[in-house]
C-alpha cells in the first residue's frame, strides 16, 4: 500500500478580514510615529533651554569683561588687605539683570625671582560672583584671576 501525501490547504481569507489587519497596522505605525515625534520635540526643547542658559551666561561674562575694561582690575580694591562689594554692572542688553554682581578683591604681596634678581610687588586678586537666579539657570557664575 503506497502512502499518498496529503497537502494542507489554508482556508481562504475574506477581503474584509484583510482590511481590518491593514487598519490595525496603520494605527500602530501612527502611534509609533507620534512617540518618535514627541521624543524629537522633547530633545529640541531641552537644547533650546540649554542654549538660553548659555546665552545669558555669555552676556553676563561680556558685561563683566566690559566692566573690567572700563573701570580697571583694581577699581574698588583697597591698598592692602581685602574687601567685598556688591554693585550693579552696566548691562550690555536690557534682558540680563546683573544686580547681584559681587566683587571680592584681595591685595597680595608677590615676589618674583629671575636670574638672581628679586622683585617684590603687590597684585590684586579679583573674584566676580553672580547668583544663578540672575542667569536663569542652576549654580553660580564665578570669574577669578
Amino acid at each position: 500500500m503506497a502512502k499518498t501525501r496529503q497537502h494542507y490547504q489554508a482556508p481562504l481569507r475574506r477581503p474584509q478580514a484583510q482590511r481590518g489587519i491593514a487598519l490595525i497596522e496603520a494605527l500602530v505605525s501612527m502611534v509609533l510615529l507620534a512617540i518618535v515625534g514627541l521624543g524629537l520635540v522633547y530633545a529640541l526643547g531641552r537644547s533650546l533651554v540649554a542654549q538660553k542658559y548659555q546665552k545669558a551666561q555669555s552676556l553676563a561674562v561680556q558685561t563683566i569683561r566690559a566692566d573690567l575694561q572700563g573701570r580697571g582690575l583694581a577699581d574698588g580694591c583697597p591698598s592692602s588687605g581685602s574687601n567685598k562689594l556688591t554693585r550693579n554692572a552696566e548691562p550690555i542688553v536690557e534682558s540680563v539683570d546683573l544686580s547681584g554682581l559681587s566683587k571680592a578683591c584681595t591685595i597680595k604681596t608677590v615676589t618674583v625671582d629671575m636670574a638672581g634678581i628679586s622683585k617684590t610687588t603687590t597684585m590684586a586678586q579679583v573674584r566676580y560672583e553672580l547668583e544663578a537666579q540672575t542667569l536663569f539657570g542652576p549654580g553660580t557664575l564665578l570669574l577669578k584671576n
